[in-house]
């Protein structure tokens, strides 16, 4: 760690800007990011700085109240994190010319190469350390956490050579399809003997990172089957579309949909059928204070990545991870199903909406389609809905009630008939344009947060 003072204003735009010319003067053209992170009670900014494939940890800066920095170059920084640190701590004496740098013995620190040099042999010191305990371990990346399984850098291979492949895969591991979706975590009771365990589901829809678990779901149609990580990792070993990135995590890519069912065939774990439950959020308009103007806001600028929402549910205790919604508007205007998608969180308690002081619990959602009711040409209406589901009152009710699984059935079909239909009129009838006017649909999960009840 170092810390930094005798600066009064920081110029963090041209240090940084500064440290890409000192950086890339040493290591060539690379693409340094800066990601900004909250501050603490005591702190003014607070940022990481890493480099594009090939960063572990990064190089985190902390501007504290009163002028103090402190850098922190964490112990199992790559050689381009302390490359990288080296060259913003001389950026920040190129800027700031009446900076005084101190090392941790509260020294004027060295910055020349060589000292980078020893600082960098410290790290692979460290690495070594870890892998001769030869017990598995967590590390924190800047992307991903790195489980490290230290037999597999022990066999054959000098100390030196175990702690540079040990680092050649931890920085593999943040930066490899970082994009691409991580599959959420739950915590279902896998058996009826035991606690609620990790779980982490894949239904074979997109390309996935399945992170750390105990157990992994495979899904077809609406039934689970739950097995062990590693009994999921035998069953596709060999496949071209999986690959085992450490001692608990994986990607998967889609598989072809007639491989997908006999490798689920062929799985062995505990079953469950109808796994996913659908909940009915309401949204009356004439008393919620999310109103249609909102609503229309969220609709022009729905992103293809989505939109989370924040909502009220009743039966909390009932919900997980990737449970189906639909969000009913009712009151003026015309009723009916205005968005759909999937719960993305645990409910949480919060501060009542409606300002009546009742215990209120909100999930996140991720939402996958938006309708405006009052300008669709086609909407799956409450009346059609409690024609086709007359045991449900679709009307009057708490936001957040779960539908019984023959009721579920029904209104992914009432759904599944409503979607074609409408795209058959817009191919018919309209322009992708003007369709757009009252019709969203996602491409993947990313987007605002909008809190409601």
């Amino acid at each position: 760690m170092f810390t930094i003072r005798g600066i009064r204003q920081f110029h963090e735009r041209k240090v940084v800007e500064r440290t890409r010319m000192i950086f890339n003067g040493h290591a060539g053209e690379s693409d340094v990011i800066i990601r900004h992170g909250c501050p603490m009670a005591d702190e003014m900014a607070s940022f990481t700085l890493m480099v594009e494939n090939a960063s572990t940890q990064g190089v985190d800066v902390r501007q504290r109240i009163g002028g103090t920095i402190v850098v922190d170059l964490p112990w199992l920084a790559s050689e381009t994190d302390v490359r990288l640190c080296f060259a913003f701590l001389n950026a920040v004496m190129k800027v700031h010319r009446m900076a005084r740098i101190l090392d941790e013995a509260e020294k004027s620190a060295r910055l020349s190469d060589c000292d980078a040099e020893e600082q960098w042999a410290l790290r692979r010191k460290n690495m070594t350390a870890i892998i001769s305990k030869g017990e598995s371990v967590a590390l924190a990346g800047v992307n991903r956490k790195f489980y490290l399984l230290p037999s597999c850098y022990r066999r054959d291979v000098g100390e030196t050579d175990a702690a540079f492949a040990a680092f050649e895969d931890f920085v593999f591991l943040q930066w490899a399809d970082a994009g691409r979706k991580n599959v959420m975590e739950e915590k279902r009771h896998v058996s009826d003997d035991e606690e609620p365990c990790s779980i982490r589901v894949v239904d074979n829809s997109e390309d996935v990172f399945i992170g750390a678990c105990q157990y992994v779901g495979m899904m077809r149609d609406n039934t689970c089957k739950m097995m062990s990580f590693e009994t999921f990792c035998r069953l596709m070993d060999g496949e071209s579309g999986f690959r085992r990135m450490d001692a608990a995590q994986a990607l998967l890519d889609k598989l072809d949909e007639k491989r997908w069912c006999e490798l689920f065939d062929k799985a062995e774990g505990v079953v469950r059928d109808n796994f996913r439950k659908t909940f009915i959020m309401r949204w009356n308009t004439c008393i919620s204070d999310h109103k249609m103007s909102d609503f229309e806001d969220c609709l022009e600028n729905f992103p293809d990545e989505g939109i989370y929402y924040d909502w009220s549910i009743w039966d909390f205790k009932k919900s997980h991870v990737g449970d189906r919604f639909y969000m009913i508007r009712t009151g003026d205007g015309v009723n009916g199903v205005v968005m759909k998608g999937t719960l993305a969180g645990t409910p949480c308690e919060g501060e009542d909406w409606s300002g009546r002081g009742r215990t209120v619990y909100y999930v996140r959602m991720e939402l996958s389609h938006l309708i405006h009711p009052d300008k669709a040409s086609l909407v799956l209406t409450t009346d059609a809905l409690s024609a086709a589901i007359p045991d449900f009152d679709w009307q009057e009710g708490h936001s957040g009630e779960m539908l019984s699984d023959e009721q579920a059935n029904r209104m992914e079909q009432l759904w599944e008939g409503y979607l074609k239909r409408l795209h058959e009129q817009r191919d018919k009838e309209m322009s992708l344009v003007a369709f757009s006017k009252y019709f969203k649909e996602k491409g993947k999960c990313r987007g605002w947060t909008i809190w409601h009840g």
